[in-house]
């Protein structure tokens, strides 16, 4: 008798949770698909298809999409209560957010950058051509070590201090070779 009201307890568990993760998978293949339509459709009537970059905003609004279905993938995994696939999909869970985030804020910089760099060019300033590059370096370089902190949020803070330190030395040598070289 105990053992059968064990292994009913047991089935009904696992229906119940068989029944989220259906509603899961359901309610997040929904959000996904419309939040990406909707983003789709967005940008078409913002007129970034006209843009040169429109794949990278394709791209940005796939890598949204893909991070829904694979959030509500793992929510439905977890409600199966299958340790090794919660496992694995954790630790991507942990990366997709982190890629998506740096993803942001890279487009994001170069918004402002390029934004910025207009603003001065076209007030005509003297010597506004050479302040609207640095300005442009600049906020896009800042914008870049905090997509690539952001990225890289799992490993150890120090290592990718280094690794940016390493970066920004080996991008400071390509630019002077570069200048040299065009000169």
């Amino acid at each position: 008798m105990l053992l059968r009201n064990i292994l009913n307890i047991d089935i009904s568990n696992f229906l119940a949770g068989l029944l989220a993760a259906i509603f899961y998978l359901i309610l997040g293949f929904l959000l996904g698909f419309l939040i990406g339509k909707g983003l789709k459709k967005w940008s078409k009537k913002a007129g970034l298809e006209k843009g040169r970059s429109y794949n990278f905003i394709e791209l940005f609004i796939n890598v949204i999409s893909w991070s829904i279905y694979i959030l509500f993938l793992y929510l439905a995994l977890v409600e199966l209560n299958v340790p090794i696939f919660t496992r694995w999909l954790t630790s991507i869970l942990v990366v997709i957010p982190a890629l998506t985030g740096a993803l942001v804020l890279m487009v994001l910089g170069f918004t402002i950058s390029t934004y910025l760099r207009n603003v001065i060019e076209e007030s005509r300033i003297e010597g506004g051509v050479l302040f609207s590059n640095l300005l442009y370096y600049f906020v896009l370089y800042i914008f870049t070590v905090f997509a690539f902190k952001t990225a890289l949020i799992s490993v150890d803070s120090r290592i990718v201090n280094y690794l940016i330190i390493i970066l920004t030395g080996i991008i400071g040598i390509g630019v002077a070779y570069y200048k040299i070289r065009k000169e």
